[in-house]
């Protein structure tokens, strides 16, 4: 029996069971005492799959549903191994567990430092609270709150909101003093209006937005009004002068003087078409209404182009940071303005474990960074909260499969 191999994503399938008296782990197909009924699940002992001498996981790692490895001892068919020893698990019962089969060493599952989770999992504890300037409404990714009253917040914390189930919701920060959104139109140099699900946190005259170093400020939202560039005699297409400057969309609202609100329902070339129509005189106000509007200063000659999809930037006056915060998810309870929210961080906890790393796993430049192999890695929260993280190649070796669930680097 080889002490290690170079696969670290043998084929595995299916659900078992453990007996911890016996050591004989079952294929498990639902039904059955604690040590189940012989399942169809599992494919122990044919060729690419698990053998004597590889290393079996039960759960998945990094959860709480994660119990340990062993080293299988003997194979007792398709859907039956024994396991060499009990001392690397954690003790909870194991019935229909997933499970993945590994060739890393031989020795991991008998080593303490590595053979199960080493402490309680990370907690997620406050560290901050404040309260929301502006309203939120549900689905949205960013919330209005005065950065520098939370000083201590950093990318990665959790907002905390309320939700109608258990009464909260942990939504993870990504980016502090600004935030994002998908344009929804074509926007070039000269243009008007911005179309994009806008954040909350708008402030005219003082938000600025788009890409890279490109800041034009936000003059207003809502809103926006061109003028036609001749008249209209119940017509359902009105032309507009530098139409296409203002970027409108179809079910834009459309007002017009004396006339009842119409909606758009084609757009062409400096014209819209409405849902009905209108006789109005050239040089009449056309006012569109939608709460994607987003007129901006007019920049200057080939300053801010962008194309429908691309990420748009929302800062503060001057492109500096705003307040606001970007989160991962869109929040399921409104905010209010004045509505109190906390901060919480992910604390305390450390966790050991054994990857096989190939080239693509290597995390350059990043504090995950290591050589290829068999690679032992201890993670922690130090006393100032950051995260740390140990290596050490237990096994040099390139040419590992990978593929198995924990993935390296780690999320």
């Amino acid at each position: 029996m080889a002490l290690w191999g170079n696969n670290d994503n043998v084929g595995s399938g299916g659900t078992v069971t453990l007996d911890y008296s016996t050591r004989i782990v079952t294929g498990f197909n639902g039904v059955g005492g604690a040590a189940g009924e012989a399942g169809s699940g599992t494919t122990f002992g044919q060729t690419g799959f698990a053998k004597t001498g590889d290393t079996i996981s039960f759960g998945e790692h990094g959860t709480s549903t994660y119990f340990g490895e062993a080293i299988i001892a003997a194979i007792g068919g398709t859907t039956q191994v024994t396991i060499a020893s009990t001392v690397g698990l954690n003790g909870s019962e194991i019935t229909g567990q997933s499970y993945t089969i590994s060739e890393k060493p031989t020795w991991i599952p008998g080593d303490s430092q590595y053979n199960h989770r080493s402490s309680l999992d990370p907690s997620i504890n406050l560290i901050e609270t404040g309260s929301a300037e502006f309203a939120s409404g549900i689905g949205s990714h960013s919330v209005a709150i005065d950065i520098s009253s939370i000083p201590n917040v950093q990318i990665g914390d959790y907002l905390v909101n309320g939700t109608a189930g258990d009464g909260t919701e942990n939504l993870k920060i990504t980016a502090i003093g600004l935030c994002t959104a998908a344009a929804l139109a074509t926007v070039d140099p000269g243009d008007f209006v911005i179309r994009a699900i806008l954040p909350d946190f708008l402030v005219s005259g003082e938000t600025t937005v788009g890409l890279g170093t490109t800041q034009p400020t936000i003059a207003g939202a809502g809103e926006t009004t061109a003028t036609t560039s001749s008249s209209v005699s119940s017509a359902t297409v009105v032309p507009l002068t530098n139409g296409n400057k203002f970027n409108p969309l179809v079910g834009d609202v459309v007002k017009l003087p004396g006339i009842a609100d119409k909606s758009v329902a084609a757009v062409g070339t400096n014209q819209v078409t409405l849902n009905a129509s209108v006789t109005v005189a050239s040089g009449a106000a056309v006012t569109f209404v939608s709460d994607t509007i987003a007129i901006i200063d007019t920049p200057a000659a080939a300053d801010l182009t962008i194309g429908v999809g691309e990420t748009i930037t929302f800062q503060g006056e001057g492109g500096v940071p705003g307040d606001v915060l970007n989160l991962d998810e869109g929040i399921s309870v409104a905010l209010s303005i004045g509505t109190g929210v906390t901060f919480k961080r992910s604390q305390a906890g450390y966790d050991n474990y054994v990857y096989g790393v190939n080239q693509s796993g290597i995390a350059t430049g990043t504090q995950f960074e290591t050589g290829v192999g068999w690679v032992g890695v201890q993670t922690y929260m130090d006393n100032q909260n950051n995260l740390r993280v140990k290596k050490e190649i237990l096994v040099a070796m390139s040419g590992i499969t990978t593929g198995n669930q924990d993935a390296y680097p780690p999320e």
